[in-house]
């Protein structure tokens, strides 16, 4: 048997002998003694032993809100104890009576507050009643209202002699109201606990809580029954009714169901933890088998913070009770341990990180020039023929030696240059940006005909509007233009061309030169070209300008 164990058994013996000592006083004081002192000195055992009873709740039970009921409950218990005591030591007889009716103060809120204790059985520190249990305060004060007032309208005792004496009554239908309510909150209580007793998923029963309860059902059959024995010991039935009750409770706590701070011994002797349980002023007072030697109450003293290293893989904690403090060893090894591993994977994902970056930009690098390439082929496809003409006019700029023939070819390679750089361009801006804008076109036309004018033949563009065109708009406009100059490049004199930029893209151009332009027809299906009397031609045609554009 443990130190603990044995502690309780001696105030469990403590207590049944102080009970046993104040039902002798019952008998003595009826049978041997006849002093009053006999009396006061049997309520002053049970006023002690349920104001020990308050003062350990009080330093026991964990959830806040139990605590709270069972404080109300022991309280109003001493309180039934002395208004009982009170009433049987004066001579006065409204005295008498007004204490009496006050009896069901506690009798009616002791069974209420128990339905209370009942409901939060084997719950946690934090639960809170529910809302509907707040009702219950109302029909409980009425009927202590309607008790305390019972010489205005006398619904629950009657006093057929006129007296006003609970020497001489009668019950009335309020009394067998008030009954009904404390039979109610009693049994529901009760049965409540009965319930609570079922340990959840398994056939086991916690017996401890039912055994007070057995008993009280037999000391009130014997008790109807008038039996002897019992009324001689046992006939006081306030106090029988706080020892059941109390009784009850204490089973509970010490069964579990209401949480308490008891069994550090046993959990000490189970845990693995190094824990260590101090009073206010550092003397140890509970250490686990695992903690070996109590921490002196001088280091502790000097501790100002709740987490404090003893050692690279060991930390002291600690945090404060409502009594006193707790202090336990940690073991962080295995922490550092992963923080090691963690800082080992952090520089290898720090060169991972760096062989990714490489990696990264040396993909960006292909696919830019991926995409250069792309672009690049592009240009050259849709610049081909020009690309040959520029060859072509290269090599026979190589072979004359006629200086007016060289200037004549050096002009058409810089018309058909400019050709292709502005073409070039306008793929690369499409691409980027995804349309051409009227200005670029205009920069292309611009340029060409100024390299044109330098040829010697006249060139004047015009263009009207502003705003964006697709690629395909912007390179056949230009596309129409370089055809119209590469089919009169030899005998090209003078060239207008002018562009209105609105719902339609409308391209005029007027050309005096010896070359017929109606073979332009099968590149430009849908081209209009016509000729007047003096030689001019005039092409036309007109693009439908996309949407959204």
């Amino acid at each position: 048997m443990s130190k603990v164990t044995k502690k309780r058994f001696l105030y469990v013996l403590g207590v049944l002998a102080l009970i046993a000592f104040a039902m002798w006083l019952r008998y003595a004081s009826r049978h041997i003694f006849h002093s009053p002192a006999v009396n006061h000195l049997r309520s002053g055992i049970y006023v002690f032993l349920f104001s020990a009873w308050c003062y350990s709740i009080w330093m026991r039970i964990v959830q806040t809100q139990v605590r709270r009921y069972l404080l109300a409950i022991s309280v109003l218990m001493v309180l039934w104890i002395l208004l009982r005591s009170i009433k049987f030591s004066i001579d006065n007889m409204d005295a008498g009576r007004w204490l009496w009716y006050f009896y069901y103060f506690p009798m009616l809120l002791i069974p209420m507050l128990s339905v209370f204790v009942s409901l939060s059985l084997g719950k946690g520190e934090d639960f809170q009643l529910p809302r509907w249990t707040k009702l219950l305060y109302f029909p409980t004060l009425l009927l202590l209202l309607l008790v305390l007032t019972n010489d205005l309208h006398q619904q629950v005792f009657s006093f057929p002699s006129g007296v006003l004496s609970d020497q001489e009554y009668r019950y009335e239908g309020g009394y067998f109201f008030v009954l009904g309510w404390v039979a109610l909150c009693a049994g529901f209580a009760l049965l409540s606990m009965v319930k609570n007793c079922r340990i959840p998923r398994s056939r086991r029963i916690r017996w401890l809580p039912l055994v007070p309860l057995a008993l009280s059902l037999v000391y009130a059959c014997m008790y109807i029954k008038k039996v002897y024995w019992v009324w001689v010991l046992a006939g006081d039935m306030t106090v029988s009714q706080c020892l059941i009750f109390a009784s009850i409770f204490e089973c509970c706590i010490q069964c579990g169901l209401i949480q308490s701070n008891l069994g550090y011994d046993e959990l000490f002797e189970a845990t693995s933890l190094p824990v260590q349980i101090t009073d206010p002023a550092f003397c140890p007072q509970y250490a686990s088998v695992s903690m070996q030697e109590a921490l002196p109450q001088s280091e502790l003293q000097q501790i100002r913070q709740d987490t404090v290293h003893l050692s690279d893989d060991t930390l002291l904690k600690r945090h404060k009770l409502r009594r006193g403090w707790v202090f336990w060893k940690e073991d962080v090894s295995a922490l550092n341990q992963v923080q090691k591993e963690l800082e080992l994977t952090r520089d290898e994902l720090r060169d991972t990180g760096d062989v990714l970056a490489a990696e990264k930009a040396q993909h960006a690098r292909w696919l830019k020039l991926t995409e250069e390439n792309r672009l690049y082929d592009m240009m050259e496809a849709q610049t081909a023929r020009q690309i040959a003409m520029l060859r072509d006019l290269l090599a026979e700029l190589q072979k004359t030696e006629d200086p007016d023939r060289a200037r004549h070819l050096l002009g058409q390679v810089i018309i058909i240059g400019t050709y292709i750089k502005r073409r070039s361009n306008l793929i690369f801006v499409g691409e980027q940006r995804g349309a051409i804008s009227v200005q670029e076109l205009r920069l292309c036309l611009n340029e060409s005909s100024e390299n044109i004018s330098i040829y010697g033949a006249d060139c004047k563009t015009v263009i009207k509007g502003e705003g964006r065109l697709t690629v395909g708009q912007a390179t056949q406009v230009y596309d129409l233009f370089e055809a119209v100059v590469e089919a009169e490049l030899e005998s090209l004199r003078a060239l207008l061309i002018s562009i209105e930029v609105g719902k339609w893209v409308e391209i005029a151009l007027c050309v005096s030169g010896a070359e017929p332009l109606c073979g332009l027809r099968t590149r430009f299906p849908d081209l209009e070209w016509e000729q007047d009397e003096d030689g001019l031609q005039y092409v036309t045609r007109k693009l439908e300008r996309s949407r959204g554009v």
